[in-house]
């Protein structure tokens, strides 16, 4: 497919300045999550209606995300964990384990987005990222996380996955002198979000049993797993 194409919207003064906030302090602290939450859901408005302008959300999978509003943070993390190994629901909470994230912690509220479907579409994304690690293959190291973004912006279009893209790969590409992902790497995962099959509409909680292989396969998402390590 090709890449989500970006749409800004306008924003309030208070707004900028909040979301310019977030940037500097972001570049004081990479690992600051809350500030990324903020300055994305502060300038992801104009690409949320977009969404819903547009259809995006026309498929079964997508309309029953926005009939059932399933979050996956209300997920049972203990029936994940007693799945068979290599399936999606057993390797996610395996990442959630390893990594020691909570799914409580990815429930945030959304004070700057306006309309309950809006809203809806905004956490849902908010807790398909780590999923999306694992449909990668990916860990939570700097440049691993800027990879994810690569391919994630492709399928999102959110302009604030731009900024990360830009100053992590400054900070843990440039600086900690990992070439070969600043110059290969990020425009190859890049290239599978536009080559992977829509995942914004993806009903993930329906998939929990299969195969990750077979999940991957339907959307057409290739790991990133052997990249990252020069």
């Amino acid at each position: 497919m090709a890449a989500a194409p970006i749409h800004l919207g306008s924003l309030s003064w208070p707004r900028f300045k909040r979301a310019a906030l977030s940037l500097f302090r972001l570049l004081a602290d990479s690992e600051n999550t809350d500030e990324v939450v903020i300055g994305e859901e502060i300038t992801s408005q104009g690409q949320l209606a977009y969404w819903l302008e547009n259809g995006i959300f026309e498929s079964k999978d997508g309309q029953d995300l926005l009939r059932e509003r399933a979050l996956i943070a209300e997920t049972n993390l203990d029936d994940l964990r007693v799945m068979e190994d290599g399936s999606l629901g057993r390797e996610f909470a395996r990442f959630l384990d390893d990594q020691n994230i909570c799914l409580d912690g990815l429930n945030q509220p959304t004070p700057y987005t306006e309309g309950e479907t809006e809203s809806y579409l905004m956490r849902r994304v908010r807790q398909s990222h780590d999923l999306w690690h694992v449909l990668l293959g990916l860990g939570t190291r700097g440049h691993e996380e800027v990879l994810v973004h690569c391919f994630s912006v492709a399928q999102t279009g959110f302009p604030f996955s731009w900024i990360i893209i830009f100053f992590g790969a400054l900070k843990h590409m440039v600086l900690e002198r990992r070439w070969s992902v600043l110059t290969q790497e990020t425009r190859r995962a890049y290239r599978y979000g536009q080559e992977a099959s829509p995942i914004l509409t993806a009903y993930w909680e329906r998939r929990w049993e299969l195969p990750l292989a077979d999940v991957r396969k339907e959307f057409g998402i290739q790991p990133l797993s052997q990249m990252g390590r020069a």
